[in-house]
């Protein structure tokens, strides 16, 4: 069983998150507080919990570099730097989501960081994209978190409805969002946004 403790200012998403949470079998919540106190430790004896945090309701450096190195999940709004977003994830056994992912996405972050591995959602990576990767060798328009969204999926080889499923939208906006993709990038193919996919670091490897 997952100890949890949520950490959260906002009382009724700490409540709502507290229930969703209580839904898997394999997951407890033990503590509520709305905040996440730099002195604070840990029995070294048994499992440590897994700290679920409203990153939004923190002060960003703070939260990061103040605190023990702790299995902790945090959840933010996608309003927050990009300087705050890359120190989030580059912590050990941390997973980072948006508030907008699915409860499959949180209930796989909470297990990896009980493991102590760290997860970030899709929808996360796309974020990052969106604030901070430069293209390579061009300059098309910014693109928005979501258009990222789609690129990934679309890398992935998802067909427009299967995209559409899997972000709650309808087709016609995946369309849409596609269109703007190659509009921005320049580009009139879907072998040439997989392979900007791979020079930005959206997809890592080939399998």
């Amino acid at each position: 069983m997952i100890s949890i403790v949520l950490v959260s200012r906002r009382p009724i998403y700490q409540k709502a998150l507290k229930i969703l949470l209580e839904e898997a079998s394999d997951c407890t919540v033990i503590k509520e507080t709305a905040g996440w106190s730099p002195s604070e430790t840990l029995s070294s004896r048994g499992r440590k919990p897994v700290y679920v945090i409203d990153a939004g309701t923190l002060s960003p450096e703070a939260a990061i570099f103040e605190r023990p190195l702790l299995p902790a999940v945090f959840l933010v709004a996608g309003e927050e730097t990009s300087a705050f977003l890359q120190q989030v994830y580059e912590r050990a056994s941390t997973g980072c989501l948006l508030h907008t992912d699915s409860l499959d996405d949180l209930y796989g972050a909470i297990r990896a960081a009980a493991r102590h591995n760290r997860y970030a959602s899709a929808s996360f990576q796309a974020l990052m994209q969106a604030q901070s990767v430069p293209p390579p060798g061009r300059t098309p328009r910014r693109l928005s978190p979501r258009e990222w969204e789609v690129l990934y999926y679309i890398t992935l080889g998802y067909a427009n409805k299967e995209i559409a499923e899997t972000l709650v939208i309808s087709v016609k906006t995946v369309e849409a969002h596609r269109t703007n993709l190659m509009e921005k990038l320049a580009m009139k193919t879907r072998k040439e946004l997989v392979e900007y996919a791979y020079q930005t670091g959206l997809i890592h490897s080939r399998k």
